[in-house]
């Protein structure tokens, strides 16, 4: 390999796609002594090019050619899925200067814009200019990525934090509050972890804590979510999960924690954990906090080591029915499935009907909702 190879090899890529030959040798001049210039003489083969070759850090595309113009390449990097091609920044070239054609550009997710008699040393500062700030960029979403994983991940047993524990409760809560389903949590924690730590030490301690998180996350399905809460404390969240199918998974989980082997100067240390529960269902609840709390209190609620700690079935209790079921229900003439349910489809609509009380001068009363058993002996 020649020098000069050699040199190119390590110059910033940039791909010139033009239908005309003398456009592309002309860029070509005005680039090559800064960079290292690749060539396609449609939108097609640039695409291909695109896909092909990761190294590309610029494109400049003339705006009309024949089988794929500049748009239409555009569109295709700006929607290819691929975050290299979100990003790749790309000058449109044209022999116009209209304000409606640059404009129109930029919607379109070009970086710049330059005409064809744009000179070599504005075409060098543009190009220049393009590929520092995508380099800019770059860094930036590797800073955003890595601040993002600090936040997500506790640093000392590599699982979910409890602010990331907070934000799939919410999401797991509002997707079970849509498609009428459950979320469960439960709150593990180390049976007697101070007499633990005190013998062991705050690094080895530390270290039990990490081990016990890798078993534990193993005995998980794929949808849970476990998180290292503070100190003993490990939460898990079970979208969609009925108090038979967490009975087992908590009974699982404290075995997996009693077998594990956890030695300290040739003794085997006892370890033992307690689980409490809290079901959006069954503690009627549908906010992340007030489940967390929930699940708080069963475990200080008493006092013992290998707890498994159940709310009480609420077998009474029926599962919410989406206001938009329930008149699709009535519309199909199903009235005695939904009379049940009315109680709370008229609290759902609560504020709704307190805005048309003061916006229409009603005089409609929810009063009767604080007494549900005599809604319910109605029913």
């Amino acid at each position: 390999m020649s020098q000069v190879d050699s040199e190119q090899l390590h110059l910033p890529r940039i791909l010139v796609v033009d239908d005309s030959r003398i456009v592309r040798a002309t860029i070509k001049k005005h680039l090559a002594t800064s960079y290292d210039v690749v060539e396609a003489a449609n939108g097609e083969e640039g695409w291909q090019q695109l896909l092909a070759d990761e190294t590309i850090q610029l494109l400049i595309s003339d705006l009309s050619m024949p089988e794929l113009d500049g748009l239409g390449l555009l569109a295709r990097a700006r929607s290819a899925g691929d975050g290299r091609l979100y990003l790749l920044p790309v000058i449109i070239i044209s022999g116009e200067e209209d304000d409606a054609i640059k404009q129109k550009c930029v919607e379109c997710g070009a970086t710049d814009f330059i005409s064809k008699s744009t000179d070599r040393t504005e075409l060098l500062a543009r190009v220049a200019a393009n590929i520092h700030l995508a380099a800019m960029q770059h860094e930036l979403a590797i800073v955003r990525t890595e601040q993002a994983q600090v936040v997500s991940r506790d640093h000392n047993t590599g699982v979910a934090s409890s602010h990331l524990l907070m934000l799939q409760m919410e999401q797991s809560m509002a997707y079970a509050m849509r498609h009428n389903s459950e979320v469960t949590l439960l709150l593990l924690e180390i049976d007697h972890y101070q007499p633990l730590k005190q013998k062991l030490g705050d690094r080895l301690a530390d270290q039990m804590l990490s081990l016990l998180a890798k078993l534990l996350a193993a005995k998980l399905r794929r949808e849970d979510t476990l998180a290292h809460v503070e100190g003993p404390q490990f939460a898990i969240v079970a979208p969609g999960t009925s108090l038979s199918e967490v009975r087992v998974m908590a009974e699982r989980l404290r075995q997996c924690v009693s077998a594990a082997r956890i030695n300290f100067r040739d003794e085997r240390l006892e370890v033992s954990a307690s689980v409490a529960v809290a079901n959006s269902w069954h503690d009627d609840t549908h906010l992340a906090p007030a489940l967390f709390s929930k699940a708080i209190t069963r475990l200080y609620g008493s006092s013992g080591e290998g707890r498994i700690l159940m709310p009480d079935e609420n077998v009474n209790r029926l599962p919410l029915l989406p206001l938009s079921d329930a008149l699709l229900m009535l519309h199909k003439g199903h009235k005695e499935e939904v009379r049940p349910h009315l109680p709370a489809l008229l609290a759902g609509l609560a504020p709704l009907i307190h805005l048309a009380n003061e916006e229409y001068g009603l005089d409609w009363s929810l009063d009767f909702l604080q007494q549900p058993e005599a809604v319910s002996d109605q029913a």
